[in-house]
């Protein structure tokens, strides 16, 4: 087994468990971009479907369960991007080994899942994969905050949404956590905690269910953050792609015109505007650098796993997440106002 050194000479070695999408286009790549990381090993429900991402990306060892990437000795962290219903069972089991966590979102379906987290024991680390915290606009937005120069935050408004066509696609299906909350809620939710670096005291949230599959396809929610601060947010998944986000202080407005996906065509920037009336209103642009977000998330966690650098996100900041979401789909489901 070889010895860990705390340099990016010796990289954190990773297991990747799935051959799912989002490991194939973003986490892989990254990984194998970033001097933290080594993509060591992959596993599948299927040997070939092992063989055949690996041999695409280079990696060494190909395995035909997620069981066996856990096993291996010189595995140290584990990236887990399968359907959000089998996350906690996997994130549990690999932590259970000595392995580091890096989980898609959701971490689990519901925070009494979440809180088994808890028994994890030793130096493991765990960590819910929101990579655009990684992303230099928004730890340049939390200096803004910060700065006091804007004043206290008033209220925060969150879009996100994309067309999704596929009735095959596991988020239509609730038995694999499907539906736009458990999808992109998750970020707005988290978005909200990000600004005011709070918890919401209590929610309100409504819910458009599919007649045919009774996921949520558009949900719209209120967080109340208590000292008469007041965020919002609404996700869906069968409408044009929208994200935005606007922090609104009380001698400014903070405004990200592409919070989660910045692009080419939608670069990363923040618009500040401190005017005090609508008729001075002219916010001034304030570019971001360019930043692969997930590469940045890839890295941090790995220097966290070196010693370079603490966890900025673990296992405590996972479930309050989750206690969030159970209090807004139980406000979905009872149309009232729900306690976090």
């Amino acid at each position: 087994m070889v010895n860990p050194t705390n340099n990016p000479a010796n990289p954190v070695r990773w297991g990747i468990i799935s051959t799912a999408g989002i490991a194939r286009s973003k986490l892989v790549p990254a990984m194998q971009a970033s001097p933290w990381c080594e993509v060591l090993a992959v596993g599948s429900r299927s040997l070939d479907g092992a063989q055949a991402f690996a041999k695409e990306f280079d990696i060494p060892r190909a395995y035909g369960s997620y069981e066996a990437v856990l096993d291996d000795p010189d595995v140290e962290a584990v990236y887990i991007p399968l359907p959000n219903h089998l996350h906690i069972d996997i994130a549990l089991a690999a932590a259970a080994r000595g392995k580091h966590v890096l989980c898609e979102k959701p971490i689990a379906m519901t925070g009494a899942q979440a809180e088994k987290l808890r028994d994890v024991e030793g130096n493991v680390l765990v960590s819910e994969a929101f990579m655009v915290r990684h992303h230099p606009q928004w730890e340049a937005l939390r200096e803004q905050l910060r700065s006091g120069k804007h004043g206290p935050v008033r209220t925060a408004q969150a879009m996100l949404s994309f067309m999704l066509d596929d009735p095959s696609n596991f988020r239509f299906n609730t038995d694999f956590g499907g539906g736009a909350m458990y999808d992109l809620g998750c970020y707005a939710t988290m978005t909200t905690r990000y600004v005011f670096e709070s918890e919401p005291v209590r929610v309100f949230c409504a819910m458009s269910l599919d007649p045919e599959n009774d996921t949520d396809y558009l949900s719209s929610a209120i967080l109340d953050y208590g000292e008469g601060r007041l965020a919002s947010f609404t996700v869906g998944i069968k409408m044009s792609a929208a994200q935005r986000l606007q922090v609104v202080c009380e001698k400014s407005m903070l405004d990200l015109p592409a919070p989660y996906v910045p692009t080419p065509g939608a670069p990363a920037k923040i618009l500040i505007d401190s005017h005090t009336g609508l008729d001075d209103f002219a916010p001034i642009s304030h570019p971001m650098p360019e930043a692969a977000q997930y590469e940045c998330e890839a890295t941090n966690f790995a220097k966290a796993v070196r010693g370079e650098k603490p966890l900025a996100f673990g296992i405590d900041d996972a479930i309050r997440q989750m206690r969030v979401l159970d209090a807004l789909f139980a406000s979905a489901k009872s149309g009232t106002w729900q306690s976090v």
